[in-house]
């Protein structure tokens, strides 16, 4: 009896312990499975923040937006818009500069002209002839300065010696010159002694290199090389062909001084 009631208390003992194993079992399962929970929640959590927290905007490009109407072709590049151009302070002043450079090459030419002796041709511009002498011989006093198809060499008498008597005496400190014929050794000049009209005619007479005279010229620039041969005595008019129109394109037309208009036979080319 004694042996039956202790077998039953160790098979209850038995069956309590395993029914105690089976429940911490189970109740060591419910632990980590909350626990896998809770980590699961604290991971989602965690990726929720980083997803939702804002982040610095990538750089804006500067390049053109390319489509499929402006992509370029394969090999080429995108052209880039130019730069806008850059206006720099000093382009105003530099037009001043030079403006003043031409009026100081203009008068450099003309010192250039009158600096020393020279024995040359004066060409009209105009008529593309000569001042001459009548026929090929030496002149003589009172013989009429007209004008020829140009020869240039010493079997005619178109070549002038050309000298400054006044340098820097005539307007704007220009030098003062006079021509000789180089056959003759007699000056362009005009009738008597002074200022003279419109229209006076030139002659040939003995050179006095005198400011009370009329045989005194200055230069005045006319551009492409040619100057404008003006008398100081007679009110600054100009060495000129006389004539109009078609006359002055004739052989053996008089030399004459008048207004400096914008017609070319006021123009004269000195020619070496």
């Amino acid at each position: 009896m004694g042996t039956r009631v202790a077998g039953a208390v160790a098979v209850l003992a038995l069956v309590a312990g395993a029914t105690l194993g089976v429940g911490a079992w189970r109740s060591y399962q419910a632990d980590e499975k909350q626990e896998k929970v809770k980590l699961a929640a604290e991971e989602d959590l965690a990726r929720e923040k980083v997803t939702t927290s804002p982040s610095p905007s990538p750089p804006r490009s500067t390049e053109p937006k390319v489509t499929k109407e402006t992509a370029p072709e394969v090999g080429t590049s995108i052209q880039r818009p130019a730069p806008d151009p850059v206006v720099t302070p000093s382009a105003a002043p530099k037009k001043k500069q030079t403006e003043k450079e031409t009026e100081n090459v203009a008068e450099a030419e003309l010192r250039t002209l009158t600096a020393a002796t020279r024995t040359l041709l004066l060409k009209n511009v105009f008529t593309g002839l000569c001042a001459d002498i009548p026929y090929y011989k030496a002149g003589s006093k009172g013989e009429d300065v007209n004008q020829y198809h140009c020869d240039g060499t010493d079997k005619d008498n178109q070549l002038w010696r050309m000298t400054s008597p006044r340098p820097g005496a005539g307007p704007g400190s220009t030098d003062l010159v006079q021509f000789a014929n180089l056959k003759d050794g007699l000056c362009m000049d005009l009738p008597t002694r002074g200022s003279q009209p419109v229209g006076t005619a030139l002659l040939e007479a003995n050179c006095t290199g005198t400011m009370g005279d009329n045989q005194l010229w200055w230069f005045e620039p006319a551009g492409n090389g040619s100057v404008r041969i003006r008398n100081f005595a007679s009110n600054h008019l100009c060495l000129k062909v006389n004539g109009s129109g078609a006359e002055k394109m004739e052989p053996a037309q008089r030399l004459v001084i008048g207004i400096c208009g914008a017609r070319d036979d006021s123009r004269w080319q000195l020619i070496d």
